[in-house]
């Protein structure tokens, strides 16, 4: 694993938008949080532009990204928020400075094109979690995600003990952690950008996608040879559309049960990831271990962080 620079205290923190356009006022918010904190915040201009449902050019949001990663002041990179377009930059970035910067990058949802090209490209670990725009501007920040994110920022690792569905009653298992948005994984299938999913453990959430939608992304990532390469496989939160396409719709129990039939795959259900407002990180790119038992206990094998 290539290990990443820490946050120091008082250091600085870069905001890009490479998605979708931002609401002015949770911005605001989520740069006043980590302030307060002592940090400095750096906003580049992205986080102003709307060009329709993107948040500027892929040319203009590629140019900020490397613009936070050349800068040797900027300690941390934050995605502002999701939404659609952050795949669009992934052609346009010069790898070997992302590389050599060794800077962590957080952010989730359409950020996984971003976490899931750059390790395929870099082998660069990052952390999927809430983002300034989505999960900081909350008055108050739900404190189960604030809790695990600060510990994770101070420790590098996580360490969680789970209470969740899960098909072995024993045992250990290990896998490098590819936490990220099924819909948004699916389509970097087949390009330079989609990772080896060898001894990797896939961490899958979505929101808003219709169920069949989400039962034909998960059939393809079968199809493609997915589970068959992970050690294990966990699926976090899949938050409804606000209407469905069909009217008899089933539960994700039934979608998971019909995929997961007669594999020996390893599988946590229920976990608190995704697109709800107590999320737990997860780290990309970093070895994790799975144990099995009365709950299921998630570590970290060794920090994100070097010394």
């Amino acid at each position: 694993m290539i290990k990443l620079r820490p946050l120091p205290d008082n250091g600085i923190i870069g905001i890009m938008a490479p998605s979708s356009p931002i609401e002015p006022v949770r911005l605001e918010k989520g740069v006043a949080y980590f302030e307060k904190r002592g940090y400095r915040v750096v906003v580049k201009p992205s986080c102003h532009t709307r060009d329709n449902y993107l948040a500027g050019s892929a040319v203009d949001r590629a140019s900020e990204l490397m613009q936070l990663v050349n800068d040797p002041d900027v300690d941390l990179i934050f995605f502002a928020r999701g939404g659609f377009g952050s795949s669009a930059m992934l052609p346009l970035l010069d790898f070997n400075a992302i590389k050599s910067a060794r800077k962590l990058m957080i952010g989730y949802s359409d950020i996984t094109a971003l976490e899931w090209g750059i390790y395929a490209q870099t082998g660069i670990p990052s952390l999927s979690t809430g983002m300034p725009a989505t999960d900081f501007y909350t008055d108050p920040v739900h404190p189960d995600f604030e809790k695990a994110f600060w510990d994770f920022m101070r420790t590098g690792k996580v360490d969680y003990s789970l209470t969740v569905p899960a098909s072995l009653s024993s045992g250990e298992v290990r896998g490098l952690a590819m936490p990220g948005t099924l819909s948004v994984a699916a389509k970097l299938a087949g390009s330079p950008y989609f990772p080896d999913l060898t001894n990797t453990i896939p961490i899958l959430e979505d929101v808003g996608e219709p169920r069949h939608k989400t039962e034909g992304y998960l059939w393809q990532a079968k199809l493609a040879g997915w589970f068959e390469a992970a050690s294990a496989v966990m699926f976090g939160s899949f938050s409804p559309p606000d209407e469905e396409t069909f009217d008899d719709v089933p539960s994700m129990d039934k979608v998971l049960n019909r995929l997961l039939k007669n594999t020996k795959l390893p599988v946590v259900r229920d976990v608190p990831y995704g697109h709800i407002d107590h999320k737990l990180p997860f780290p990309l790119g970093v070895e994790l271990s799975v144990s099995f038992g009365k709950t299921v206990r998630i570590t970290s094998t060794d920090t994100i962080f070097d010394s």
